[in-house]
């Protein structure tokens, strides 16, 4: 699925909050890529995000709201705007409109005004064909020494395919050293933002490879990390770095975990639960497995693929349900979490080459 990339701004870490909790964001189609708590740290933000939405607060330091839109505006970009303001007047409201903005939210934030205005932004966004995907990557990053950074980057990637990770520690400090040795202090806040997409970017590929949520993987934990003048390069690496460390001993669990799963209990489960119209992804979060390892290991252990299982037991229990207990055959579909009963009746002469009435008369059943 094609996602929109949204960024929040604004200097009050509660207002951001509110909004990421009230948006009905993956509803929408939505991720949030990026957040910052100031002007000139957002404007950075969305030269190397590019995101479709841009939520900016009005009144901020450093750069005001206003003021970067119309800097965005005059490079040519036409990401969709939703201002947000502790105020309402007309000045305001009109240089928001002037800059092409889709429309403004006063704070306190409101749910139903913020989700009616973020369904409004992706209708626009789908109409124009704009929307440029989901890829967390950042741009290059331009300097001298990126081409050692990248090699390092790359390098670290291998040590997470290769679950080492005392070579995976020694990368992220070599990496640490090349740009504390290179760069000025502070670190430029392009160098930063680029820095910090592009490491995350390829843990999240290696995350996706895997077959694993990122959601699973942090349990809850946020990726996303506010970029503010207070923020220093030692911290944002120390953010990246344990997202890093947490994402290999996650997974590093999770294997664990398949190596000791049952298969006879997901087998079990399965017979518990196939008149639900219990499917492969389901089975698979229940015992938290990929369904691509559970889909190999139950067709090993079991014969048959788990859909093509999962009917034979809805079959089987059908043909009983007809000829030994004389249910209805209307009833029988419906009993075997069948919604449609046209799917029900394909699917049974598919299996035992009769109709469901054919087999009702060849048992004498009145």
């Amino acid at each position: 699925m094609t996602l929109v990339k949204a960024v929040i701004i604004d200097d009050e870490t509660w207002t951001r909050k509110v909004i990421r909790q009230l948006g009905y964001w993956e509803e929408f189609g939505i991720r949030i890529v990026g957040e910052a708590s100031d002007g000139e740290y957002g404007l950075e933000l969305i030269h190397h995000m590019k995101p479709e939405i841009i939520l900016v607060d009005v009144n901020m330091p450093l750069l005001n709201g206003l003021d970067l839109i119309t800097a965005l505006r005059g490079e040519g970009n036409d990401a969709c705007v939703i201002f947000v303001s502790g105020y309402d007047n007309y000045e305001f409201v009109r240089s928001a409109m002037k800059l092409g903005a889709l429309d403004y939210l006063l704070k306190p934030v409101k749910q139903e005004e913020l989700n009616q205005l973020l369904r409004k932004c992706v209708h626009t966004l789908r109409e124009k064909k704009d929307v440029r995907g989901e890829n967390l990557i950042g741009s290059f990053l331009d300097t001298a020494w990126a081409g050692s950074y990248y090699k390092l980057r790359d390098s670290l990637a291998d040590a997470m395919i290769t679950s080492d990770m005392q070579v995976m520690r020694s990368i992220l400090n070599d990496i640490y050293e090349l740009i504390a040795k290179n760069e000025s202090e502070p670190v430029p806040k392009g160098s930063m933002i680029c820095i910090y997409y592009s490491m995350l970017g390829i843990l999240q590929q290696f995350i996706m490879e895997r077959q694993y949520d990122a959601k699973e993987i942090f349990e809850g934990k946020s990726t996303v990390f506010v970029f503010s003048k207070e923020c220093s390069f030692e911290e944002m690496y120390s953010f990246l770095t344990d997202l890093y460390y947490t994402a290999y001993t996650r997974i590093q669990e999770l294997i664990h975990t398949r190596n000791r799963i049952d298969i006879k209990q997901i087998i079990e489960y399965v017979k518990e639960h196939y008149t639900e119209g219990i499917t492969l992804e389901q089975a698979a979060a229940t015992f938290f497995i990929s369904k691509e390892y559970l889909s190999k290991i139950f067709k090993t252990v079991a014969g048959k693929g788990f859909s093509e299982y999962v009917t034979s037991l809805r079959m089987e229990r059908a043909k009983e349900l007809i000829v030994s207990y004389k249910i209805p055959i209307k009833e029988v579909g419906e009993m075997l979490g069948y919604v449609d009963q046209a799917h029900f009746y394909k699917t049974f002469k598919k299996f035992y080459g009769r109709t469901p009435g054919e087999l009702k008369e060849d048992n004498n059943i009145q």
